[in-house]
């Protein structure tokens, strides 16, 4: 695939996972920047608008150089968690599943990142200890979320668990052997999925050509 198409593609991602966030705020209020989802979003839109960015300012060598597709394979996993966390605990206690900006911030996003990742990126850019770095996403933000729970009690609206964001996460209700837990079970999940992107992209899967 050429590099303009995949610009326009990637002009597509940023702007699906703005328009994801923008509505997730601006229906249910600044809040919503409590949630892992928004941020994990967020975090899309900025990271491509920069490759955006790089793609129309700099070289190939730049936009896809080891040091960034490292980066963004660690923004890949923050967004994949979001979509495999939702689907398996929260989907299944939702009351408003089919919204526009669930769909994109949940499935569409996350799987566009990765399809990104998958395709468009050059295969062994990795380092072997990279799935366990990747990991400090998840935990800096249950770190955060706690601190909120416990400490700064800023309430979340509507949040079943208000002030924490999840009820995964809830001390309070559940107790740290619970909380621990499931942030652990979280984190392996987390490495495991983070050494299978690992070894999907060790494999160059560009056709060779027949001579």
């Amino acid at each position: 695939m050429t590099s303009n198409k995949i610009l326009y593609y990637r002009l597509h991602l940023t702007l699906l996972a703005l328009i994801g966030v923008f509505l997730e705020v601006v229906k249910y209020g600044g809040h919503m920047f409590m949630y892992y989802t928004i941020l994990s979003n967020l975090l899309v839109f900025l990271f491509m608008a920069y490759q955006v960015y790089l793609m129309m300012t700099q070289s190939e060598a730049i936009w896809a150089s080891q040091k960034v597709l490292r980066s963004k394979a660690a923004v890949t996993m923050a967004i994949m968690i979001t979509m495999v966390i939702y689907h398996i605990l929260l989907a299944p206690i939702a009351d408003d599943f089919w919204r526009v900006e669930n769909i994109l911030c949940h499935y569409l996003v996350p799987a566009m990142m990765f399809l990104d990742t998958f395709f468009f990126d050059k295969p062994r850019q990795y380092k072997w200890y990279d799935p366990f770095l990747w990991t400090g996403v998840p935990i800096v933000y249950c770190g955060l979320a706690l601190f909120n729970g416990l400490v700064t009690k800023i309430p979340i609206k509507d949040a079943k668990d208000s002030p924490f964001p999840y009820f995964f996460i809830n001390v309070t209700k559940y107790g740290w052997p619970y909380v621990l837990q499931m942030i652990a079970i979280i984190c392996v999940v987390y490495v495991i999925g983070g050494y299978l992107l690992y070894a999907i992209k060790q494999i160059n899967w560009s056709r060779k050509r027949v001579r």
